[in-house]
């Protein structure tokens, strides 16, 4: 049974791992809203795509907390967006009334969102 949970574990980051390296462009806040909608569909190829490699991995290994959690939240109401530099910050107010910030950072042209800041 362990031996089936570990596979699985690798699995999932090695997946997440190799979608790191596909596109992820758009605006930052498109970046954000597509990764809520990956996150929701548990399209663990799309949240690798839209995230640093650490932040995707991490979001791979809860992907079903992560999913959970936006779901309580009922979606996207507002977006607020600044950019500065290769840095940008989507403060997103959800339809519960809860907020969040995601960092973003753009790597090889492409914004990706990060935790590791």
């Amino acid at each position: 049974m362990k031996k089936h949970f570990f596979g699985l574990i690798s699995l999932l980051l090695i997946m997440g791992i190799v979608a790191i390296g596909c596109s992820g462009g758009g605006s930052p806040t498109s970046v954000v809203k597509r990764l809520h909608t990956a996150i929701e569909k548990g399209d663990l190829k799309a949240i690798g795509q839209l995230m640093t490699p650490g932040a995707a991995q991490m979001t791979v290994l809860m992907a079903d907390k992560a999913r959970g959690m936006i779901a309580t939240y009922g979606g996207i109401t507002k977006t607020e967006e600044s950019i500065d530099g290769n840095n940008a910050v989507v403060k997103v107010t959800y339809k519960n009334g809860e907020t969040s910030t995601q960092e973003l950072v753009k790597i090889d042209g492409k914004w990706k969102v990060t935790m590791e800041k």
